[in-house]
Order: C-alpha cells, then structure tokens, then sequence
C-alpha cells in the first residue's frame, strides 16, 4: 500500500491546520509552538538524505517566526490572527512560486518514499504529483486572498472567527483530497495504460486447427504485405501446419529486408544490420524455431564509429570496446564503466523471460508495478531520452553526442528517441554484437516465403489486395477474406495487415470497422523517416570496418523543396563481391529523410536532380575520411520514391511510426484490431522498429492464433489451449474443456460458411 510518503506528507501539513484550529480558540501563541514542534519532528522522521524539503523549510522559517512574533508582541497577538495567517498563506504562496520556476514538485518530496527510485521518471507519477501540486497551489492563493479580504474588511472577534475558519477549512480540504488523489489517480492511469497494452482489445482470438479440409482458394490466415513481420507471423503459422496467403503488391517478398545483386555486388534496399541476431535474441530465437540455423547462419559484424577528429574500430567485445573508447576519452572512463555495467543489467533485465519470443510489456497492474521493483534499470530508462540517459553517465562530453546520434541506425532522434530503445541499441552494439545474413537478407525473405509454399500456402507478388472482405457489423463484425487486384477473391477468416494501417484506411479496412477511437489514435501518431540509400561500387576491397557510423563534424544542409534536411550522421555498410575470387566491394551510404521532406521527391525529374545533389554531398563528407570514394566505378541511387513504390509502407517510411518518447509501445496500435480476427504486424505496430521489433510483432500473432501465450509472464491470461490443460477432470477421467473452446473445436469460427470445418 502507498502509505508511508502519504501519511508523512499529511503529517507535514498538520502544523498549518493546527495554527487556525488554535487560534479560533485565541490560542494562537500555543498554535504556533505547536506547528514548530510538528515541523521539526518532520525531521527525524524523513529517511537521512531527504531530511529537507521545500515545504518543511519554508513551514520552519515560518514557524519560527510566528513563535518569537507571539513572545514579543503577547497579548496582542490575539488581534494579528488574521495578519498572522495571511502571512502563513502569503509564506506558501512564495513557496509554490519559488517550486514552478525551479520546476520542484513539493509533495514529491514525500510521495517519492511510496515509490522505488526507478519509478521516478513515470510520467504517470509525475503527472499524478503534478495535479496534487496545482490543487495545492490553488488551495495557497485562495488562503491569501480570503484572509486579505478578512484583514481589510473585517475588526475584532469576526476576524478573527472568519479567518480561522477559511484557513482551517482550506488546510481541511486540501488533507481530505491528498489521498484520494495520490492514491486513486496513479491507479486510474496505471489502469489505462495497461488496457491499452497487449491485451487491449478483448476480443478472444481463434485457435487455428491445423490440417482442415480446405477449398481451393480458402486459407486459415491471409496476410497482407511480405515485409519481415509479415513473413515472420506467415512462417510460424505454415510451420505449425497452417494453409497461409501472402498477398505483395511488390515483385519481391521481403519488403526492406531484400538484397538486389549486380554482376556480383550485393545491394542492399534498406537494413544492413540485425540486432538480436545473437543466442537469446528474437530474431535468433524465430530461426532456432523454424529450424533454420544452417540454412541461415549468421556473421557477426566488425563497426566502428568516426566524426572526422577520430576513427575508432569497434565490435571486438564489451571489454575490448571498453578500453578503446577509454584510452580515446580519457576523462569519460568512470561514466562508461557505469554506463556499460548499466547495460549489462539492462540485457539481463530484458531476456528475464522464459521464452524470448513474447512480448517484454507487463500485460496487468501486477507485472506493471513489479518491473519497478525487479527491473529497476528497464523501469528507469522507459521513460527518459537517449540523450538524457548518456548525459547522465557522460555530461556534456563529446563521446555522448555520438553515442547519441546511433539512434539514427534506427531512425531516431536522440534527442526524442527513447532510451529503452537506444539501451537495446548500445547493449546489441556493445555486449551481444551486431549480425547479417552470410547469404543476405534476400536469402533471409525468400527462404521465409519458401516456408509458407512448402506448407501448402501461397505467396503471391506482383498482386496487392485491394479489400478486407468483412461479414456482419458492429462488435458481431468479421473478416471473411481478401479481394486482389487482379479481381480474385480468398476466402480466410483470420487477416493479418502487414501494411501502414494509415493506408489500410479507408482502403482495405472500412472505418467503421476500426471505430473512432483507433482512428484518432493513429492521426496523432507522426511517420519515421524514410531513407536516401547511395551504393558505391569498387573494383578493389575497402580498409575499413564491414559498418561504420560516421558522423560530420559539421551538419550539411541540402534544401528539400520548402525545406531543409540535414545531413548530420551518414551508416556506411561494406559487402564483398560474391563472386569467386573477383576483387572489389559494394559501399552503401544511408541517410535518414525526414518525413516533411518527403514530398521533394514526389515528382520525378526533381526527385532525381535532388537525388544526384544528396549523392555529391554524401561523397564529399564520406572522402573527408576514406578518399579511396572518388574511386568508386559506378553508383546507384535509391530516393524515398523508390522504396515507397518498393514495399507496403508509406511514402517508404522505413521504420513506421516515428520512434519517440511519446509515440512508443502503447501509444502505438497493438497486434489485435478491433476488428475481430484482425491483426497488425510490421514496423507500424507496437513493437515495430528496425527488424527485431518488426518480427516480434509477426510473431506474437502467430503464436496467438496457435493457441500459445505470447504475453510472455502475463498474470492472469490463458489461451483456450492453456485453460483446456488445466480445467477439472471429468468423471471420465478426461478434462472439461473451457466453454470458449468448446464453442472454438465444436461449432464454426464467426464468419466461416459450410465450407469450412
């Protein structure tokens, strides 16, 4: 129970209720020694270290004051009561003021003891501590203008009863409405942003029966879009014995994650590097399960870090990158070694799973106010910026700035992105290392793909679905297929959306299948950047580290139509030929566009000319530290354009909804739709940006519609499968299976005709 802060902040307010109480009964000279002994009780009964406070500093000076005012004036003081208590208000008034302009909440001072130090940067906390304070602040102004008007207006035994009672009631009011709001607040908010977490949506999905006698266009799911999430849900599914459908209005599956060659040079459209590749990780963890570790065997990446004063090779290992950066940064030594114990904690905190393929969010009240206690470092970084997290370990030091700026591998802005995130980041980069595909992340979707025809399914390019087939309304709406472009139709009533559900409305979805709500939700959310991909080929290898994040010593400025962008960190990734013993490599240099940027390249002969002016500067800054540039034999461009036209997200935004403080997690759609039997995956949808979270979002789907629990430790959720295994034997000796899922195995699923089961 949150008692202890609370009961110690109502006990530091007493002496200010005791004041007015005492002196109705002109007992004021008591009244103020009494305050005086509560305020400096409140000192040792507050834990060493948050001895002083604002409120108990200003209640002490004030105090005190009015004790020796009672000694020197006696008797008279009777007539100053409600001089007295105007200058008590007027002393907290200068306090709440003195608090807003040094940004010091004055009950968080108390509050904080209710709470693990972790859960300080909770914005529902300390939004919860910010109402108490303007419900305090109100009560203080109201307390000075009432005894003023009392002061001036009224003489004798009036002013001194009406000034007691308007303080008294005042103090009253706000001890009585403390609790309620420090208590019930945080809860109400606690409550909402669990709700809106992996179980939102309360629709109980299918469990999928595989091996169903099917028609020919029939399936158990259809997915739209062949991005990674998409594949990754589409994979599991065919491995479980599902009949999938895979609708790409592209020519390829894979959507970024593909890999396009040139006469042997390998050419990256988009990721050139995986994070939780390693033993423990998601993307690891869904190759393991599909049972494809020698078909796709990872390398691990050697990178390096430069910003035109230094050029560092890193990848080596934790320690070995430890002792670079601290023989380069001197100064910043101590703060690293910090920052990457932190680290250290922060992944163990992260894999604290039992399955590393479920979902990291806290599914209920309960699991949310334990990660305070058992994942102090998780809770800590959940809701700061990646910046705010390095100044604390590196303040002010330059190695922070570029530490910083790897958020934009993820297409981050350090200053916005959130430090959970950049953690995942830096402890992949720093401890477990960085991966890629031995054979490329074409080979990567295409065997995927190929897992979903040898199960029977289909994956079919070249061909966008245009409708989500959808029967009934209301809460009683289903899907019950696809229609294509090349007018075809599918029948399946599970559809899973791979695609910028922005897009999917009103297009494939009907907004009223989705509700207002949603809709709203997803306005307020701002797209991620696209990218501007240059490939350099050359005829002779490159000295450098296979990725290098280089960052100019001074931001270039290219104007984008109306507009700026600003070329301030450039991803540099190098692959050899694959062809045998042919000599050269292929150079790929990414930088991030902004979405206001994006309509410069809307049309094509400007798009182009922009295009070629980015691919100049880029060289320029790449030459300042690997003049063997202008040696390059040939040169691609990839513009927004391009990779709008090349996958299913908007305007080629690359990682989704932009990856903010504010617009993470569960401000972002989850994987089940309001629509029920309706899924989100990819990089729009909860756990989506860069390549890990995008196959996390395919593979909570999966997992779901397999009857599985992909919530990871979520206290008091069970599938229909779970709660089949432990209902009551009957007398048969068997088990009673649950109603939902006798309702699931013994009747058809909503919206299927007799053609199904």
């Amino acid at each position: 129970m949150r008692r202890k802060g609370l009961l110690r902040f109502i006990l530091a307010c007493i002496p200010w209720l005791v004041l007015p109480v005492l002196a109705y009964f002109e007992w004021v000279k008591w009244g103020a020694l009494a305050g005086l002994a509560l305020v400096l009780l409140m000192f040792p009964l507050m834990p060493r270290g948050r001895r002083w406070g604002i409120l108990q500093a200003f209640s002490m000076l004030f105090f005190l004051v009015a004790s020796a005012a009672a000694f020197v004036l006696g008797e008279d003081i009777v007539t100053r009561i409600p001089n007295l208590l105007a200058g008590g208000f007027a002393c907290l008034t200068i306090m709440a003021g003195y608090g807003a302009l040094e940004g010091i909440l004055f009950p968080a001072h108390y509050l904080y003891l209710d709470y693990p130090d972790t859960m300080r940067e909770s914005p529902i906390l300390r939004r919860a501590i910010w109402v108490l304070t303007l419900v305090w602040d109100g009560l203080f102004l109201a307390g000075l203008a009432a005894n003023i008007v009392v002061m001036l207006a009224l003489r004798g035994d009036t002013s001194i009863s009406v000034a007691s009672i308007i303080s008294g009631g005042i103090i009253a009011a706000g001890l009585a409405v403390t609790p309620a709001l420090a208590v019930i607040l945080p809860r109400r908010m606690e409550s909402g942003l669990v709700e809106k977490g992996p179980l939102a949506v309360r629709w109980e999905p299918p469990v999928m029966v595989p091996g169903r006698d099917l028609r020919g266009n029939e399936f158990d799911v259809a997915v739209v879009g062949a991005g990674i999430g998409s594949l990754a849900c589409a994979s599991l599914l065919s491995r479980g014995g599902m009949r999938v459908l895979v609708a790409e209005k592209a020519r390829l599956a894979g959507g970024y994650c593909q890999t396009y060659n040139w006469e042997g040079f390998p050419l990256n459209s988009g990721p050139t590097m995986l994070t939780g590749g390693a033993e423990g990780g998601i993307l690891h963890g869904l190759i393991a399960r599909l049972g494809l570790e020698a078909e796709i065997p990872m390398r691990r990446l050697e990178w390096g870090i430069a910003d035109g004063r230094i050029a560092l090779r890193l990848g080596g290992g934790s320690d070995e990158d430890l002792d670079k950066l601290g023989k380069k940064f001197p100064a910043c030594r101590d703060g690293l070694l910090r920052l990457f114990n932190d680290l250290r904690r922060f992944r163990g905190e992260f894999r604290d799973r039992p399955d590393p393929l479920t979902s990291p969010l806290p599914s209920s009240l309960e699991e949310y106010h334990e990660q305070f206690v058992r994942h102090p470092v998780s809770a800590l970084w959940q809701n700061l910026s990646f910046r705010d997290m390095l100044e604390e370990y590196l303040p002010g030091d330059p190695l922070a700035t570029m530490l910083a700026k790897t958020a934009s591998l993820l297409g981050g802005d350090p200053d916005r992105f959130p430090a959970y995130e950049g953690a995942r980041l830096l402890s992949a980069l720093f401890i477990d290392g960085v991966y890629y595909p031995r054979r490329h992340f074409s080979h990567l979707s295409q065997r995927l793909a190929g897992l979903v025809r040898e199960a029977g399914g289909e994956v079919l390019t070249s061909c966008a679905a245009e409708e989500v087939l959808v029967k009934g309304e209301g809460a009683h709406a289903v899907p019950i297929g696809l229609r294509l472009s090349d007018g075809a139709q599918v029948r399946s009533s599970v559809v899973v959306l791979g695609t910028d559900p922005r897009r999917a409305v009103p297009g494939l979805v009907q907004p009223r299948h989705l509700g207002s709500e949603m809709l709203k939700e997803m306005q307020r959310l701002r797209a991620s950047d696209s990218a501007f991909v240059l490939h350099l080929i050359f005829q002779e290898d490159l000295r450098i580290p296979e990725r290098v994040f280089y960052f100019p010593p001074k931001a270039r400025r290219v104007r984008t139509g109306e507009t700026y962008m600003a070329i301030d960190s450039i991803l540099l990734a190098k692959e050899p030929c694959t062809v045998k013993d042919k000599p050269g490599c292929v150079l790929m240099a990414r930088v991030n566009v902004p979405s206001h940027c994006y309509h410069a390249f809307d049309d094509e002969s400007r798009g182009a000319e922009l295009g070629s002016e980015l691919a100049v500067v880029i060289k320029e800054e790449i030459a300042a530290i690997l003049p063997a540039v202008r040696k390059a034999v040939r040169e691609f461009v990839t513009t927004p354009t391009h990779f709008s036209r090349l996958t299913s997200n908007g305007q080629g935004c690359a990682f989704g909804f932009a990856p903010l403080v504010t617009q993470w997690y569960y401000r972002r759609p989850g994987p089940r739709l309001p629509l029920a039997n309706l899924y989100l995956v990819g990089a729009w949808s909860r756990f989506g940006g860069g390549v890990e979270g995008a196959v996390l979002s395919g593979v909570v789907a999966a997992r779901e519609l397999c009857g599985e629990n992909p919530y990871g430790g979520a206290l008091g959720v069970s599938t229909p499968v779970e709660r089949a295994e432990t209902a009551e034997p009957d007398g048969d000796g068997g088990k009673k299976a649950s109603r939902g899922l006798r309702l699931r195995r013994g009747k058809k699923p909503r919206g299927e005709d007799d053609g199904g089961e």
